[in-house]
């Protein structure tokens, strides 16, 4: 018989989720991630969301105990500011990620140095949203741009208008003074 766990994903219990194999699953308005916001050309509007999809595990390695892991997925779009034509553009984001739980910070550097996955330290609570949010303000683009040209045409400067007279020379005055003062 299946039981039901009411989990709250603001302080997820990472090591038992992990050990009976539970996957999480939910969205949040886009205005309840507010680093994520800040960084939008545009506030999000009330019905933005950010979908997500948390699904917990234990691997066994060859030798040892058992491994957590966490699958995270989340997708949402946002509105940048292209940096090409100052215009909004529409971007999505989509995060697929894989954490190993381990005990401590060290031992996850020590890893992170020698491996291609992305460690966490296994927390008593674990801030899905926040973990989310971090996730999602990595995978926003350096510098944001419409893909090949701006839907608006940019702005052109005005052609300056051919002066009616000569600039003079500044350095045609230096020559003169020049002439003015040789005595010869």
């Amino acid at each position: 018989m299946a039981r039901e766990r009411r989990t709250d994903p603001l302080a997820a219990p990472a090591a038992a989720l992990c050990r009976d194999g539970e996957t999480l699953l939910g969205a949040w308005p886009l205005a309840e991630l507010p680093r994520l916001s800040a960084s939008l050309f545009v506030p999000p509007a009330a019905d933005e969301r950010v979908g997500w999809h948390a699904r917990f595990s234990q691997v066994q390695p060859v030798a040892g105990p058992p491994q957590p892991w966490l699958e995270l997925e989340a997708h949402a779009h946002v509105t940048l500011q292209c940096q090409r034509c100052l215009q909004a553009l529409q971007q999505p984001l989509v995060l697929e990620r894989r954490f190993r739980f381990v005990a401590s910070e060290d031992e996850a550097q020590r890893l992170d140095a020698d491996s291609d996955d992305d460690h966490l330290v296994l927390e008593p609570r674990l801030d899905l949203r926040s973990l989310i949010e971090d996730e999602l303000i990595l995978e926003l683009p350096l510098v944001p741009r419409h893909e090949g040209s701006c839907p608006q045409p940019l702005p052109q400067p005005e052609p300056a208008e051919p002066a009616d007279e000569a600039r003079p020379n500044p350095f045609a005055a230096l020559a003169a003074l020049r002439k003015a003062g040789d005595p010869g």
